[in-house]
């Protein structure tokens, strides 16, 4: 296991959602972290990173990120410059703004001697349309946007720099992860926009019919799970899903918000897109049989406690 007490953990990309809950959670487990990210992104998130050390870093520009790298015994890498809606403007902007310098990132990390990379993957987009569900890391494969072609990518790369470089490369395969910083007007995030929309009184959009299933996961849970891929000294390398493992369609999820909000707004269906998979279910039997972790927050607790952080409204 890595010592808490002398360990530096590298968050590349990490004053977002994501990145401040995990900033947050190392820290509670003892671990030294810095965060490396945008100058105007570490200033909005300078509430939630209080007592964690920054450093100014232009990702995809990675000036200055040997000197970042210095020291780390793990890095996790989160930085990406697109949502699978904006990568399907211009795939070569996709990949020149997020494979290329995520590999650029993983070969500078072999050659300081990073012993361990963390890659946020994502369980929603890697796998495509799925032959059965739940879907298990062995299917990933024929994603439908250029944000899950580039995260798929990117983990074949840092699987390929890991063996050659002699590190331990994990990709982490989120589901559908929700939370209060989302709150703050996260471009994506269907249960925080809904939930602002209504205590705005306007009502929610939806593309397509309201069918599409997804896995959501609390970002807490989310938190845990890297806790454990930081810690646990024997987790080999690869991808691992990381989700509730319970699949649940918009038109649900609206109707847990109505009931928890009392709500007498009605979800405005859109045309459907493309690049949306019908549905998708993590099997995350693979990280929970190799360090024990498992999803402890109930959805409609999750919403509950987001719409309660919400406070009063119209």
């Amino acid at each position: 296991m890595i010592d808490v007490a002398s360990d530096r953990v590298v968050i590349v990309g990490g004053a977002g959602f994501l990145g401040t809950a995990l900033a947050r959670r190392f820290g509670q487990g003892g671990h030294r972290v810095l965060v490396a990210d945008l100058a105007e992104r570490l200033a909005a998130a300078a509430d939630r990173l209080q007592g964690i050390e920054t450093a100014i870093l232009d990702f995809p520009d990675l000036t200055g990120i040997e000197r970042v790298l210095e020291g780390a015994d793990v890095l996790v890498h989160l930085a990406c410059t697109s949502t699978p809606a904006s990568s399907m403007v211009s795939f070569a902007r996709d990949v020149a703004d997020n494979i290329v310098p995520s590999v650029d990132l993983f070969e500078k990390a072999g050659k300081a001697g990073v012993p361990r990379v963390i890659f946020a993957s994502s369980g929603g987009t890697v796998y495509g349309t799925p032959v059965s569900l739940p879907v298990s890391e062995d299917a990933a494969g024929n994603p439908l946007s250029g944000y899950g072609a580039s995260k798929l990518a990117i983990e074949n790369y840092l699987s390929l720099a890991a063996a050659r470089d002699g590190f331990t490369g994990i990709s982490m395969r989120i589901g559908n992860p929700y939370g209060s910083f989302q709150l703050r007007g996260a471009a994506i995030g269907v249960i925080a926009n809904y939930l602002s929309r209504v205590r705005r009184g306007e009502a929610p959009e939806v593309w397509g019919d309201g069918g599409i299933v997804r896995d959501y996961i609390h970002i807490d849970d989310v938190a845990d799970a890297f806790l454990e891929a930081l810690e646990v000294p024997d987790l080999a390398s690869g991808a691992y899903n990381i989700g509730s493992g319970v699949g649940v369609s918009i038109n649900t999820i609206w109707e847990m918000i109505r009931a928890v909000t009392g709500t007498d707004l009605s979800l405005q269906y859109r045309q459907s897109r493309s690049f949306d998979v019908a549905a998708i279910v993590l099997d995350i039997a693979r990280f929970r049989a190799a360090t024990g972790w498992a999803p402890r927050i109930d959805l409609h607790d999750g919403i509950t406690g987001l719409w309660n952080t919400l406070g009063p409204g119209r």
